[in-house]
C-alpha cells in the first residue's frame, strides 16, 4: 500500500516524445500574414470589390460615391450601375462608410424596419415609394457598429411596396449581407486593397 503524506510530492513524467523545455519559448507562434492584418484605410475601389462578393458580376461601370459636402469626415464609397440604356445610366448600387457618433435609426422615417443585426451589428431598412413619372423609389439598408456606419442603397427599379416583397437583381437580404460582412470597415486588410485594384469598368472623376 502507498501512502501519501501532506509534505509528499510527485513529479509527472514527461513522455519520451516530448521535447525539453526551459520555460521560455524557443520560438513565437505564427501571427496572421502582413496582408491580412486590419490597419489600411479602405478605398472606393476595395468597397467596390467586397460589394462584388455580394452582388452580380454583370455591372456595367463602376466608380468612387460622390461626396457631398455635408457629408462627415472620413466618408467615402462607391457605386456600380447596371442595365444602362441609350441616355439612362442604368440601376445604381451604391454603398458608403462614414465614422459615426449618432448611429442613425428609423426614428422619424416613414417606411422603415429594424432586420435581424449579426454580433454587436444593428440594421435597418428605409424605402421610397415610386413618385409616378417623377421618381422611381428607391430602398437603403444601413448597418450600424460601434462608432461607424455602412449604407448600402438601390435606386432605379420601380419601387411599389416594402422592398422585402419584391425581387429584383439586388434584394433587400443581398444589401443586407454587403453591410453586416466584417470585411467591409473603415480599415481593412492590404489583400483587400489590392482586390479594389483589380475591380473593372473603374470609371475615374
Amino acid at each position: 500500500m502507498l501512502t501519501l503524506t501532506a509534505c509528499a510530492t510527485t513529479a509527472t513524467p514527461v513522455p519520451a516524445s516530448a521535447p525539453a523545455t526551459s520555460g521560455t519559448p524557443t520560438s513565437s507562434p505564427p501571427g496572421p500574414s502582413p496582408s491580412e492584418i486590419r490597419g489600411v484605410p479602405v478605398t472606393p475601389r476595395a468597397i467596390a470589390a467586397l460589394m462584388l462578393e455580394h452582388l452580380p458580376g454583370d455591372y456595367s461601370s463602376a466608380r468612387a460615391a460622390w461626396v457631398y459636402d455635408d457629408a462627415p469626415k472620413g466618408f467615402v464609397g462607391a457605386e456600380l450601375r447596371y442595365h444602362p440604356s441609350e441616355g439612362d445610366d442604368g440601376d445604381r448600387v451604391r454603398v458608403t462608410l462614414a465614422p459615426t457618433e449618432r448611429p442613425p435609426t428609423c426614428a422619424g422615417i416613414e417606411h422603415c424596419v429594424e432586420l435581424d443585426g449579426l454580433g454587436d451589428a444593428k440594421v435597418y431598412l428605409s424605402w421610397e415609394l415610386e413618385a409616378p413619372e417623377e421618381d422611381p423609389g428607391l430602398f437603403t439598408v444601413w448597418t450600424n457598429r460601434p462608432g461607424e456606419t455602412v449604407s448600402g442603397m438601390v435606386s432605379g427599379p420601380v419601387l411599389k411596396a416594402d422592398p422585402r416583397t419584391r425581387p429584383g437583381f439586388v434584394t433587400v437580404e443581398t444589401l443586407r449581407a454587403v453591410g453586416v460582412d466584417e470585411r467591409l470597415r473603415l480599415l481593412v486588410t492590404p489583400s483587400a486593397i489590392a482586390a479594389g485594384d483589380r475591380v473593372r469598368h473603374w470609371e475615374k472623376d
